[in-house]
């Protein structure tokens, strides 16, 4: 185990939490996580959102081999469809079957920097991908060491770079960003989708930045009721929300595997265009400059996300109402 986690989510309307979009998953035995942020106005966004990150923490897509990404696309994009019963769909959802779900994405791996005599990984190589407006804050003793994939808050719009579940023959447009980073046990990682990022670089700018480690002992509850009250007073957007706390650990080994149960999913978890020649580019994340809070929380227990395979059904717990997709939203526009 590389890392221990906490995970809260909100959606956009508070009592409806099945029309939740964002998604999120985590391989704390491999060190890797993903979050995305599926576009609400485009249609089964949630589902392709949690197909992504799936994949993604499952086995990361080769961003140097432009064949080999495309090949990983196309499966996911297959993966998708084939969760999605078109004899169900209403007149008005048809047709934007044409250009299908999109989402933001951001994912980080922890890749071992220093082996000690046990074998196992002492310090990490944070390796951090993304395409749109999800973000990573990379925190250590309290202070803010950089911020990715955005530098500032005026980056941030109501038209993120997106990943499509239908090709459109647009891969070729734009790229992923990548940057990479020394890190050590300790450090807290903190994924988040973009209303809460925005929320929290406008923090960073005032130069107030977000105590993240406040969030570790969090109640859910808790934690729910503060985003509430912070969109209520307009500082945050109404949009659904997600926050994905990683407190980094000395790489500890994998307990024997024991047969798991399964669990029904409480949510479903809502293009890809790149250039051929270049898949990502690389991009240095923007330094912070901050002051330490006072006492540092000491991590509590890893609280577990447990997932369910996403299926067209009636339950919302484990499929998408149709009947509440928008018909009169621009595909593409974020919510």
């Amino acid at each position: 185990m590389r890392f221990q986690a906490r995970t809260f989510w909100l959606a956009k309307d508070a009592d409806e939490p099945d029309q939740f979009q964002d998604a999120f998953e985590l391989d704390p035995e491999r060190g890797i996580a993903a979050i995305a942020d599926g576009v609400s106005s485009a249609i089964f966004s949630g589902p392709w959102a949690r197909v992504l990150t799936n994949a993604v923490v499952t086995g990361p897509p080769d961003l140097d081999d432009s064949a080999a990404f495309q090949d990983w696309l196309a499966r996911q994009r297959a993966v998708w469809s084939g969760q999605i019963d078109i004899s169900r769909l209403t007149w008005y959802q048809r047709p934007k079957m044409v250009d299908g779900a999109m989402t933001t994405l951001l994912w980080v791996e922890l890749r071992p920097a220093e082996i000690g005599e046990d074998g196992l990984a002492k310090n990490y190589r944070l390796r951090s991908f993304a395409i749109g407006d999800s973000c990573l804050f990379h925190v250590r003793q309290r202070q803010t060491l950089s911020m990715f994939p955005l530098e500032q808050s005026s980056e941030f719009g109501l038209n993120p770079d997106v990943i499509g579940s239908i090709d459109r023959q647009r891969d070729h447009q734009l790229a992923f960003k990548a940057a990479e980073a020394d890190c050590l046990p300790g450090d807290l990682l903190v994924l988040a989708t973009d209303a809460l990022a925005l929320w929290a670089y406008h923090h960073a700018e005032a130069g107030e930045p977000v105590a993240w480690d406040d969030y570790w002992d969090c109640d859910p509850g808790a934690w729910r009721d503060e985003i509430i009250a912070i969109r209520e007073a307009s500082q945050m957007r109404f949009d659904d929300t997600t926050l994905v706390l990683l407190r980094v650990i000395e790489e500890t080994p994998a307990p024997a595997a024991e047969p798991q149960p399964t669990f029904p999913t409480e949510m479903v978890l809502g293009d890809l265009v790149l250039d051929d020649g270049a898949l990502y580019e690389e991009s240095e994340m923007a330094p912070v400059v901050t002051t330490a809070p006072e006492d540092v929380v000491e991590p509590a227990g890893l609280e577990e996300n447990v997932e369910a395979p996403i299926e067209l059904m009636e339950s919302p717990e484990e499929a998408v109402d149709t009947s509440k997709v928008a018909d009169d939203a621009e595909p593409g526009a974020k919510p």
